[in-house]
């Protein structure tokens, strides 16, 4: 059968072949159509001690740039942090020497800030973003760093005018105008300290958490908005008249500003706000839409960003990599975010969180060598040897609880399992012992010392696995995690508890053992994920409008016009299968390099792998599982 047409219909198809084209693409851009400035991203540095699992400041000064060799400090600035443009410094804690008075922050040991400028100044960082832990002693109801023990310890935890008795203080009698003014001056001349050292403050905020409260590191608390309000809007004054430029943010905490928001119909509060800040701490990078969402229906308009993103339970892994690539380009192009930051660039390799938290690893000048090795079967990390253990277990994971005296009750935990598991649980034999009846007793035992463990068994679901504390002085229950399907098994667990899964603290100490002390190496699964962009995109590039046919969580994109004009389009796929991609550039007909990343591979010098060009208005190309890839327009 014959179909005529007429030219007139021939004509009208033929116009709309363009927009079916058009409609046809996953993913459309909009060059002209451009969105918020990306300043570039930013990295926290671990320039004092802390303890590991985050328990403790140490006198010994184990701290980058200090604690690496000259060449070493030349390479980190030059192969890891040039590309970045700010440094997260943790007044209070990571910067924490004093004056005789305990008022204001000075170098603990007298090269530290000029260590630190060398290596920003080597890198090409432009400056500082400054936030305390907790401001100086002096300022506080407590006179230290961190929560002291006793039930008074959260409520002088605070700022002296809102600790307990601040109308009987010896020195303020309950004047809050003058110690807030006296508390601003002090801040300013911090950053005056850190100015006359040649660092570069660019950006500013209070208090990091100012919702936590703790004795295990540097922390403040302000319990309510007004006591927040208040403190911010003294010392933010002082700031911008002694600085307009530095950029000035708040909240710093998780979920959309809590503490500023119900301020911030005040015009006086509101023009010191810059910026929103909240930690999303390794959260899913779907969490961008809800917190963005918050924020921009909540609260009056400003750019928010977030300052700490991290692991805190358990490692560096391939999912968790493929995360933090899609957590970027979210923030960019769904939350118009100007920044981003990753919360360490290196971590020493002894830390419990190290795997977590950093983008490498280095080994301590001055640290004592470990007495006991992960290799070793211990009741509890660096305690005694097993002298009898089942031999069966030697082929399972094991979680253990560290235990620092052992003359105090051992502590409970949780860990995670992604399949279902069975858990061979050792508990000290001692009078009264009482498990849960889920529990079953597998009459076999272990030794240890002069003392003995049952071991009981039981099956659990993949998910979270609760050991409870055991009762009295005895030792910390010990877990041999026997997996369903041992080639697929992971667990992680809480970074800021003292506890580790043995196979990870095993990798750790044979990547220790191939460092040299003072040298570092890269953490590739979180490296890869942040160098990518670090490399890729400059500064002041500008986000650009993106529609997608189909909105699809595990395939996301970015799109940015780079300073010189031209476009990069970054595209993701953290599924485990192929996904074919067309995308619609919104340009006359351009040459496009392409340059691939994956997990476990960067390319020299964390540049990529190319893989190849494409000349058209349009891209074809198809991703293959758990990689992300750059297309730069030439």
């Amino acid at each position: 059968m014959k179909i005529l047409t007429s030219k007139p219909l021939l004509f009208a198809i033929a116009s709309l072949l363009p927009l079916i084209q058009a409609t046809a693409a996953d993913f459309t851009i909009h060059p002209e159509q451009t969105k918020q400035t990306i300043k570039g991203i930013g990295f926290e540095i671990q320039s004092d001690s802390i303890g590991s699992g985050n328990h403790g400041l140490p006198e010994e000064p184990i701290a980058v740039p200090h604690d690496l060799v000259p060449a070493e400090r030349e390479r980190l600035a030059k192969e890891m942090l040039k590309g970045f443009r700010y440094c997260r410094l943790a007044g209070g804690l990571y910067w924490r020497g004093l004056d005789p008075e305990k008022k204001f922050l000075r170098p603990r040991w007298p090269e530290q800030l000029t260590e630190l400028k060398q290596l920003l100044d080597t890198a090409g960082v432009e400056g500082l973003s400054f936030e305390y832990w907790s401001p100086a002693p002096f300022w506080k109801g407590n006179q230290s760093y961190t929560a002291l023990p006793g039930s008074d310890s959260r409520a002088n935890n605070q700022l002296r005018p809102f600790a307990p008795g601040f109308d009987k203080d010896p020195i303020y009698q309950g004047d809050a105008s003058r110690f807030f003014q006296d508390f601003a001056n002090a801040v300013v001349t911090d950053i005056k300290t850190l100015e006359a050292a040649g660092l570069k403050v660019s950006m500013w905020g209070l208090q990091n958490e100012p919702n936590v409260n703790h004795t295990i590191y540097s922390s403040c608390e302000y319990p309510t908005s007004k006591q927040y309000v208040q403190a911010y809007t003294a010392v933010a004054s002082a700031i911008r008249k002694h600085d307009p430029s530095i950029y000035l943010f708040a909240d710093t905490e998780h979920n959309y500003p809590k503490k500023i928001g119900p301020a911030m119909k005040d015009p006086q509060v509101a023009a010191l706000v810059d910026a929103y800040c909240v930690h999303t701490v390794g959260a899913d990078s779907e969490s961008v839409k809800s917190v963005h969402a918050n924020i921009t229906t909540k609260l009056p308009p400003r750019p928010w960003f977030q300052n700490e993103y991290e692991y805190l339970t358990g490692g560096a892994t391939p999912d968790r990599c493929l995360n933090t690539v899609q957590h970027i380009m979210n923030s960019f192009q769904i939350g118009e975010n100007p920044t981003w930051f990753w919360i360490h660039c290196l971590k020493p390799l002894k830390n419990a969180e190290a795997s977590g938290y950093s983008l490498g690893f280095w080994k301590s000048l001055i640290e004592k060598p470990a007495p006991s090795t992960a290799a070793d079967y211990r009741r509890w990390p660096g305690g005694p040897l097993f002298t009898n253990l089942p031999s069966a277990f030697k082929k399972f994971e094991m979680v253990s609880a560290k235990r620092s005296d052992p003359t105090a009750p051992g502590i409970g935990y949780s860990f995670i399992v992604n399949q279902p598991v069975t858990i061979h649980l050792l508990v000290e034999d001692q009078p009264g012992l009482k498990l849960d009846a889920a529990w079953e007793d597998s009459q076999l035992t272990a030794t240890w010392g002069n003392a003995r463990d049952r071991v009981f068994t039981r099956k659990f679901p993949a998910g979270s696995i609760g050991i409870p504390a055991p009762a009295g002085k005895s030792a910390p229950h010990l877990c041999f995690v026997e997996a369903s399907d041992p080639n697929t098994f992971k667990a992680q667990v809480g970074m800021n508890l003292p506890m580790e899964i043995r196979s990870q603290t095993v990798a750790l100490e044979e990547k220790a053992a191939a460092i040299q002390p003072g040298h570092w190496i890269y953490n590739p699964y979180n490296w890869n994920a942040v160098g990518s962009f670090v490399k890729h995109m400059p500064w002041d590039s500008v986000a650009l409008q993106v529609d997608e046919a189909k909105y699809d969580s595990n395939t996301r994109i970015l799109a940015f016009k780079r300073p010189n004009g031209k476009v990069t389009i970054v595209v993701s796929n953290r599924s485990m299968t192929e996904r074919t991609l067309e995308i619609d550039s919104g340009l006359a007909s351009s040459n496009w390099n392409g340059i691939r990343y994956r997990p476990d591979e960067a390319g020299e010098n964390t540049m990529g792998v190319p893989t190849g060009s494409i000349v058209g208005s349009r891209l074809t190309f198809t991703l293959t599982p758990q990689c992300w890839q750059f297309w730069e327009q030439q």
